[in-house]
C-alpha cells in the first residue's frame, strides 16, 4: 500500500486524478480509507492510503509526471461571492506567493476577496491597527489577485506584507498614513489616494516618481534605500517645482542622491524664471522659495545631511 500526502487546494478528485490518472480511482481511495467520503473536507498534510501499481489511465499519470503537474483545483464552494461595498483596490501578486498579511485601521467596513477558495473576509475597522493574515488554499498558474471592496476612511494602511507587483486604486480612497516597503511598483494609482500626509516607500524600486507630484497633502515621505536612478529623482523634483501649486510642506528622506549641485539655478534672461537643470537645484528652489515655506519649512534629508531653509 502507498501513502499520499494532501497539498493545498486538493480535493478527492484531484488526488484520484494524480494517483490513478482518472477520477474513477475514487473507488479505490474509499476502499483503502474507510472513513473517506465524497463530503470529506481534506486538509493540507492529511495522509491517504492507496493501492500500489493500480493505474487506470497510465497516459494521464505519465503526462502529469513529465510536466510536473499536481492537480489541485480546490473545492470552489464559495462562489459566487457577494459584496456590499464598491470595488476600491485590486492587487496583483506573484504566482508563487503562499501567504500574505497587511495592517489596517480606520472607520468603516472592509470586504476582502483573497482570490482563492476562501469566503469573503469582512473587517470592521477601528482606531487600533489590525493585522490581517491569509494563507492561500489553492495554486494559480498566472498572477494571483486580491480585491478590496470598501468605502471606509483609513487612518493607517500597511501593504508591505502583500508583496504586490501592482496596486490599482479604482476609486478615491482616503488614507492618512500609507506604507509599502520593499516593493517594485508603478505609483500611478497613488493619485487616487486622498488625504495622505505620510507615505513610507522605503526600499522601493520604480522607474517613475512623477505621480508623487499630485500627492499635495504629504508631510512626510520616506524613500530610504529606494532603488531609484538619479534621472528619475531629477524628473520628479523638477516637476514638483513646475507644478508646485497649493501643497503642504514636506520632510523627504532619501539615500539615493539627485544629480547636480545644491545651489541657486541660473535664471532665464527674458522671463526671470529659474532654468533648473538638476534635482539638487530643484531642492534649492523648494527650500529657498519664501512663499513655499511660510506655513512650515521644507526639509530634505539625504544620507543624514539636511537641506532646509
Amino acid at each position: 500500500m502507498g501513502k499520499y500526502k494532501v497539498i493545498a487546494g486538493q480535493n478527492i478528485y484531484d488526488i484520484a486524478l494524480h494517483i490513478y490518472g482518472s477520477i474513477e480511482g475514487i473507488v479505490d481511495l474509499m476502499m483503502c480509507n474507510t472513513d473517506l467520503s465524497l463530503d470529506t473536507v481534506l486538509k493540507v498534510g492529511d495522509e491517504l492510503i492507496y493501492s500500489d501499481d493500480f493505474i487506470i489511465n497510465a497516459d494521464v499519470v505519465a503526462y502529469n509526471e513529465m510536466h510536473g503537474i499536481i492537480p489541485s483545483n480546490g473545492e470552489h464552494h464559495v462562489y459566487p461571492k457577494v459584496f456590499t461595498k464598491p470595488l476600491a483596490v485590486a492587487f496583483s501578486l506573484p504566482t508563487q506567493t503562499l501567504s500574505v498579511q497587511c495592517s489596517v485601521s480606520g472607520v468603516g467596513t472592509l470586504e476582502i476577496d483573497w482570490g482563492d477558495n476562501s469566503d469573503t473576509e469582512v473587517v470592521t475597522l477601528s482606531d487600533k491597527p489590525q493585522l490581517l493574515k491569509h494563507i492561500f488554499d489553492n495554486k494559480v498558474r498566472k498572477r494571483r489577485r486580491i480585491r478590496w471592496f470598501t468605502d471606509a476612511y483609513f487612518k493607517q494602511v500597511d501593504w508591505s506584507g502583500l508583496q504586490p507587483t501592482s496596486v490599482v486604486v479604482l476609486r478615491p480612497l482616503p488614507i492618512e498614513e500609507l506604507t509599502i516597503k520593499d516593493a517594485t511598483l508603478t505609483l500611478d494609482s497613488l493619485q487616487m489616494v486622498t488625504g495622505i500626509y505620510s507615505l513610507n516607500l522605503s526600499g522601493l524600486t520604480s522607474g517613475n516618481l512623477k505621480p508623487l507630484v499630485e500627492c499635495r497633502e504629504l508631510m512626510t515621505l520616506n524613500l530610504t534605500d529606494a532603488r531609484i536612478k538619479p534621472t528619475v529623482l531629477d524628473e520628479w523634483l523638477i516637476a514638483m517645482v513646475e507644478r508646485y501649486g497649493n501643497r503642504r510642506n514636506c520632510e523627504v528622506t532619501l539615500t539615493a542622491v539627485p544629480a547636480g549641485i545644491y545651489q541657486e539655478p541660473a535664471r532665464n534672461a527674458d522671463t526671470g524664471h529659474y532654468n533648473i537643470t538638476s534635482g539638487m537645484e530643484a531642492i534649492w528652489v523648494i527650500t529657498h522659495e519664501e512663499s513655499w515655506n511660510e506655513g512650515g519649512k521644507w526639509k530634505f534629508i539625504i544620507n543624514d545631511k539636511e537641506y532646509s531653509v
